[in-house]
């Protein structure tokens, strides 16, 4: 039960951030004239948005005592929680492999961002890097900056309308982690041989040639 409320949190915590996100996308968009980003431009920004999206994920997995004063960290918390951030990413990554096998399946255009898979798992290693490094220094996610992250995360989930509607992507978020867990257990059935099909067919051929001999 821990691991899923664990689960349901940060998938919720996950879509209020893409949603602030967009808007600064946004904003970048407007200011550079709605272009088309270049390479380096691209996985420069999406870098920041993996390391800011794993400052918040440690973050919502620290404590702080303030009888001490130190950072507590709940493994409760911050194990599940690493693993959780690290599987929503794979995700992500698989999604758009099969997105650019589909569209290279059907010879339809791609999207007008740069794509480099090298990079994607540059990203994927960056951000495993930082929520270790984090561990180490968890003074780090003191920054102005991931507290104007949380202090907006906070309102709108709190929201009326707005934290309803992540409650609901959230819930959905952990429908869909569910079953992918399930998919990556369950046995996939066994290929046939395409010999032993070819044999297959080869015997029924031949009965039916039997047959009409016979009659």
């Amino acid at each position: 039960m821990i691991l899923l409320t664990l689960l349901f949190k940060l998938g919720v915590r996950f879509a209020i951030f893409n949603f602030i996100w967009f808007f600064l996308e946004l904003v970048h968009k407007v200011l550079t004239g709605m272009r088309p980003p270049f390479l380096a431009e691209q996985y420069i920004l999406k870098a920041i948005k993996y390391v800011l999206l794993v400052s918040i994920t440690f973050t919502y997995c620290l404590d702080f005592d303030p009888a001490k004063p130190t950072y507590a960290l709940d493994w409760q918390k911050l194990v599940p929680g690493g693993l959780i951030l690290m599987l929503y990413l794979l995700g992500k990554f698989q999604k758009q492999q099969e997105q650019i096998k589909f569209f290279g399946g059907f010879q339809l255009p791609l999207q007008q961002r740069p794509y480099a898979k090298n990079l994607e798992i540059a990203l994927l290693i960056l951000s495993a890097m930082t929520f270790i490094g984090l561990y180490f220094y968890p003074q780090l996610t003191e920054i102005g900056l991931l507290h104007w992250f949380e202090s907006n995360i906070h309102s709108l989930e709190n929201a009326f309308l707005l934290g309803f509607i992540f409650q609901v992507l959230g819930f959905l978020f952990v429908i869909s982690v569910l079953i992918r867990l399930l998919k990556a257990f369950l046995p996939k059935p066994p290929k046939a041989d395409p010999e032993q099909m070819q044999d297959t067919d080869d015997f029924t051929d031949y009965e039916e040639i039997s047959d009409k001999q016979l009659d």
